[in-house]
């Protein structure tokens, strides 16, 4: 399996919310930097994706491109989804309450990127760019929940 068809791999779990496939993915030191406040361990991402599952069980990444490079793996993505679930991100450690289904379809910035480390077949670090009104504060703001300045 090359590092690109581990990545895909990954993608494909979380899009089916098959957290036991991605936890099977990822090292033990797994860190996701990026679209949360701060980085997340394993078990802080398997939350992380957890949330965002429960709310938009219907999230798709629509990659548009793969790039690899040694050990590293560079996917272009646009993600969609539609918050039919409540999203609560005080299961992250955020002091927003949760956000009752809304029934939005959302759309974030088309050309943000996962960016993959894979050493050997495990995942053992991820960093998504955010651009603006991406990541966690983004998709708050776009569901219409105002967050307090400094979180």
């Amino acid at each position: 399996m090359t590092k690109t068809d581990i990545a895909r791999t990954m993608i494909a779990a979380w899009e089916a919310n098959d957290l036991n496939k991605v936890a099977s993915l990822l090292s033990d030191d797994f860190v996701l930097t990026g679209p949360a406040p701060v980085p997340l361990n394993k078990e802080a991402y398997l939350a992380f994706q957890s949330v965002h599952n429960v709310a938009f069980p219907d999230w798709k990444f629509n990659v548009s491109a793969w790039q690899e490079n040694g050990d590293t793996v560079r996917a272009t993505i646009g993600i969609t989804g539609t918050q039919t679930g409540v999203f609560d991100v005080s299961k992250l450690g955020l002091p927003i309450p949760p956000v009752p289904a809304t029934g939005k379809f959302t759309r974030w910035p088309v050309g943000e990127e996962l960016i993959f480390t894979i050493k050997g077949d495990k995942i053992i670090a991820a960093h998504a760019t955010t651009l603006p009104g991406g990541g966690v504060m983004g998709t708050l703001e776009r569901l219409g929940v105002n967050v307090p300045m400094g979180h």
